[in-house]
């Protein structure tokens, strides 16, 4: 039996390398699903590990042990429609680094997993399923 996919986004991504208090539910919302995200996703990961160095929330080892063990997750990367998830960015005015996710579950009709609460809301008045 196929299993079912889900869009993830970077934040759920980093709150589980960082092992946040958000990681669990990640986790247990993820079981039974092949995830999938926009292409973007290991830019956005890079970006973010960079962040909490510059912070110095993170040391430079520490954030490139992080990524080592991203790209152990088994996930397929999705191409964008750019061009959609511009229309959708300026149709929402939102960023368009999270409609790319939009995008993604759009045009697959797979569920979207996010703690962002304006992408949530942008997500379902689109009718996408939110996790």
């Amino acid at each position: 039996m196929k299993k079912k996919r889900l869009i993830i986004d970077a934040s759920c991504i980093i709150a589980i390398l960082k092992q946040e208090p958000l990681a669990r539910d990640v986790l247990m919302k993820t079981a039974g699903y092949e995830l999938s995200s926009a292409a973007c996703l290991p830019f956005e990961i890079g970006n973010a590990l960079s962040k909490l160095v510059k912070r110095n929330l993170l040391k430079t080892d520490e954030a490139l042990n992080c990524f080592e063990l991203f790209q152990k997750i088994p996930l397929s990367l999705l191409d964008v429609d750019f061009e959609n998830a511009l229309h959708l960015a300026g149709e929402e005015s939102h960023y368009c680094y999270d409609m790319y996710y939009l995008d993604c579950a759009l045009r697959t009709g797979n569920p979207l997993l996010t703690y962002d609460e304006d992408l949530i809301a942008i997500a379902k008045r689109r009718g996408v399923t939110c996790l």
